[in-house]
């Protein structure tokens, strides 16, 4: 699990990170292949292919941190601390 603290809210958090989603989508489009997700309140179900394989977790937005959950194959488990530290990297630039 990724956990991301900040001081703006849930609501500004949220609108900031469905940006991003989208800004992330197109900036990586030579990795991610595809991407899905279905916003319920705060919470993001997500699933998105990266080489072929399937990632999928849920992101939660509160009103003080953001916690991300996921599963990947076990091919990606490799690259699992790179990119939880590119992900944690990017929200903070995002949530600053």
């Amino acid at each position: 699990m990724t956990a991301v603290e900040h001081q703006l809210g849930a609501e500004t958090a949220r609108t900031r990170l469905q940006d991003f989603i989208t800004q992330m989508t197109t900036q990586y489009a030579d990795t991610i292949e595809a991407m899905e997700g279905t916003w319920n309140g705060n919470d993001l179900a997500f699933e998105l292919t990266v080489m072929g394989m399937k990632v999928s977790g849920t992101l939660t937005v509160g009103d003080d941190v953001i916690e991300i959950q996921g599963t990947m194959p076990f091919a990606l488990s490799l690259m699992r601390g790179r990119m939880e530290k590119t992900m944690e990297q990017e929200l903070r630039k995002l949530l600053a």
